[in-house]
């Protein structure tokens, strides 16, 4: 699953559970509004497993604004059951979900920081071989 993608799942899974809020994805906004999240990729770890696939580590955060502390902490504790009640979003397999205590920001907006992390697998390029077309046995 491309990096894009997950992000796009990511964002349509939140969606799921407030439709009515704002979405941003890997930029903050400067001066962000009430009632909005941002989806963005924080960090990429691969490692080789077996000879066929390979594990891709990844953390995202999910930033949530609202006007006052007490708006954000309900939404980001419903969030983390919600994320906590799957296995996977897309091919993303989800392990954890931290988050941070609001903050207040330079704009009077509160904010509060989420890290999900996760992993997907992915299938190593194989060669590929010529068919055996046609087999002759021969018995003496």
């Amino acid at each position: 699953m491309a990096l894009l993608d997950e992000i796009v799942a990511i964002e349509t899974f939140i969606k799921a559970k407030y439709p009515a809020a704002k979405y941003e994805k890997q930029t903050v906004p400067d001066k962000p509004v009430n009632d909005t999240f941002v989806i963005r990729f924080l960090d990429d770890d691969r490692e080789k497993e077996t000879g066929v696939h390979y594990r891709i580590d990844r953390e995202y955060q999910v930033i949530y604004f609202a006007q006052t502390p007490q708006a954000i902490l309900p939404v980001m504790d419903a969030l983390s059951k919600y994320v906590y009640e799957t296995d996977s979003i897309g091919a993303f397999r989800v392990e954890s979900f931290a988050y941070s205590q609001p903050f207040k920001m330079e704009s009077g907006m509160h904010a509060c920081i989420g890290i999900l992390t996760g992993n997907v697998r992915e299938a190593i390029p194989q060669k590929s071989w010529q068919k055996i077309n046609h087999i002759d046995t021969r018995f003496e």
